[in-house]
């Protein structure tokens, strides 16, 4: 599932992520390659050039993140029919999958996470995520493809002209609510390594049976979805490669919710300018970014609940699950105004930790999140937005200063931390 940084470095007055990311400085060009062959969505390298042309060694690197990004997403992608996490979704409780070295270093990461966050940030809520409609069965835009007992996505009259239409998500059964949010105790699944192989063994009690409308019992298991930590992993694994290579100026973006940032060799501080997006673009906040942050030589990741989402009964419920309540999260019924963190960013990760710790983040709510970050994070930079649905406010919580935090949106409070 895709969540978006919204990330713009706007450097000198060039956009850099329109293709060939040619900007004019006085040491050189920034160039680059972009594709979009991986994680459904785009990955961009951008590099200083003395000349603005590629070289022979540029375009060999550029392949290397290329077999690299289609070999983790392979790998973890529960889209990717024979990949080790589909492979083992498909698994009964109790069975034991091999997999390979890629899905065992990655979940070896999303389990040191789980229990960092307490469990904020727990990839085994595949199941509610497939629930609420943001799984890959739900990329089209004409229903569900292998339609679920369980399916919120429904066909519906839309015009009172007896005929049904269109599609509208409604609330889940809260049987199956109650029976997914049960399948996601993810400290339960077993990790081990054998005579150089790697396996994952699905919990014995990892399974629900539960009766659809017809009286017909259907037997669900634990899903896993790395969706949250996946896309930070290919992210370091770019920024490996190509400071291997000796680089060390330009930037790597995975789908603009990972990136890591080198140095700008146009600036005298070689730091980036970087955009964090608006996400509640609107007549009331009507700029596309609420600040800018300046970095160098650093991994940046976020979250927010603005990219993908549905409207249902008049409210937001959006692609990140509470795996504690097994709804979205501000979405909870007890939550009516849908207070909480609408969009949170860390600084200083690797990336895939800084994806779980976003997350993680967005489930814990403002209270928690602040413990979280002055308890295990003190040294590392973090903003994010809290919105007050009471009074229908916006508050920016940081400990960035202002040199590095600027340009807060006019209607945005701002709590130094």
């Amino acid at each position: 599932m895709r969540k978006r940084f919204a990330a713009i470095i706007s450097a000198a007055l060039c956009l850099l992520f329109l293709f060939p990311f040619t900007a004019c400085g006085e040491s050189g060009t920034l160039i680059g390659y972009t594709s979009y062959a991986y994680f459904n969505t785009s990955a961009v390298w951008a590099f200083r050039s003395e000349n603005g042309k590629e070289t022979d060694a540029d375009a060999a690197v550029w392949e290397q993140i290329k077999t690299r990004l289609g070999e983790i997403e392979n790998s973890v992608s529960s889209e990717a029919e024979e990949s080790s996490i589909a492979r083992f979704n498909r698994a009964a409780a109790g069975e034991t999958v091999q997999i390979d070295g890629t899905a065992y270093a990655l979940l070896l990461q999303a389990k040191e996470m789980y229990v960092k966050t307490e469990g904020a940030y727990n990839p085994a809520v595949g199941l509610l995520v497939d629930l609420w409609g943001f799984s890959p069965r739900f990329t089209g835009t004409e229903g569900a493809a292998d339609p679920q007992p369980y399916d919120t996505l429904v066909h519906y009259d839309s015009n009172g002209d007896g005929e049904e239409d269109a599609y509208k998500f409604v609330l889940p059964q809260e049987k199956y609510l109650t029976a997914f949010r049960n399948l996601s105790d993810f400290s339960a699944v077993e990790l081990f390594e054998k005579d150089g192989e790697y396996f994952a063994k699905k919990p014995n009690t990892a399974f629900a049976v539960v009766a659809d409308e017809t009286g017909t019992e259907h037997t669900y298991t634990m899903q896993l979805n790395l969706g949250g930590i996946g896309k930070g992993y290919a992210v370091d694994e770019a920024e490996r490669l190509i400071r291997a290579a000796g680089y060390r100026f330009g930037y790597f973006n995975l789908g603009a919710s990972s990136m890591c940032v080198l140095r700008d060799f146009r600036n005298k501080d070689e730091a980036w300018e970087i955009g964090l997006g608006n996400p509640r673009l609107s007549e009331r906040f009507p700029v596309s970014e609420y600040g800018t942050v300046k970095q160098t030589d650093i991994s940046l990741s976020s979250s927010g609940d603005y990219e993908q989402y549905h409207m249902i009964e008049g409210r937001r419920h959006c692609h990140i699950i509470n795996p504690f309540t097994g709804y979205p999260i501000n979405a909870q019924p007890q939550n009516a105004k849908g207070s909480g963190i609408i969009v949170a960013s860390v600084f200083g990760l690797s990336a895939a930790e800084g994806d779980a710790t976003t997350t993680a983040l967005m489930v814990m709510g403002k209270e928690k999140a602040l413990a979280y970050l002055a308890e295990k994070l003190p040294e590392k930079q973090f903003v994010f937005i809290y919105y007050n649905g009471e009074d229908d406010s916006y508050t920016v919580y940081t400990n960035m200063n202002d040199s590095s935090l600027f340009g807060i949106v006019s209607g945005m409070a701002t709590e130094k931390i």
